[in-house]
């Protein structure tokens, strides 16, 4: 039961869920952490989205987008880390979009 439970979240939507909460947390609070926390936590579902021929070369990039925007909180960029958070939020939408439509069209 675990065993078929596990994947799910670790592959899907709690953990895109987690990552970009943290994220958002991370750059309102500038706390560099939360945001190393989450592109921790975006790391397997952006393995998983890797498989889609579409977005296949970005979404390696989309945890370093993340780090980055870590990396720019410390510098006090905060401008640069909100759009460094884009891409992950774009790809996460259209990725709630795919489902949606998908659920939909049952």
């Amino acid at each position: 039961m675990i065993s078929e439970i596990l994947p799910q979240i670790i592959f899907g939507w709690p953990f895109i869920i987690a990552s970009l909460i943290l994220s958002v947390i991370g750059v309102a609070a500038k706390l560099p952490k939360y945001l190393v926390a989450g592109a921790m936590f975006f790391m397997p579902p952006s393995l998983y989205l890797s498989g889609f021929p579409s977005i296949s070369w970005l979404a390696y990039l989309l945890p370093f987008c993340i780090l980055g925007s870590a990396y720019f909180i410390g510098r006090n960029r905060l401008w640069i880390s909100w759009l460094l958070l884009l891409p992950p939020v774009a790809v996460s939408v259209w990725l709630a979009f795919l489902v949606m439509e998908q659920a939909r069209n049952l």
